[in-house]
């Protein structure tokens, strides 16, 4: 055996050299600006298509209004609706899942 092999054997393994992070071949788009963007460009030509006026009857109520702003209006309500209604349920399951546990925990029952 030559001096060479016993330092070989002796040397700790190299330690791994750090690679850079990989870099970014396009440009960083925040996709939330991107969705809004592409969002607010659909609903401007809806609403400049859709500009006709529309008589609306409510309870006695009559009155014309653009039919663009009708249907941007009603699905504003709904999704405000839909979301109140959404927290609302979270609210009680949370609620319920909690009297659950602490009956649980009466109980003695893990």
């Amino acid at each position: 055996m030559s001096d060479h092999d016993q330092d070989e054997s002796t040397d700790p393994p190299p330690e791994p050299q750090p690679q850079p992070p990989p870099r970014s071949t396009g440009p960083d788009i925040p996709w939330g600006l991107a969705l809004f963007l592409v969002g607010a460009i659909l609903l401007t030509t809806f609403v400049l298509q859709n500009g006709q006026d529309t008589e609306l009857r409510f309870l006695g109520w009559r009155e014309t209004y653009p039919l663009s702003f009708i249907i941007v209006i009603v699905t504003a309500v709904t999704v405000i609706l839909d979301e109140i209604l959404g927290f609302v349920v979270k609210r009680r399951r949370a609620r319920r899942r909690a009297e659950r546990e602490e009956l649980r925990r009466l109980r003695g029952e893990s």
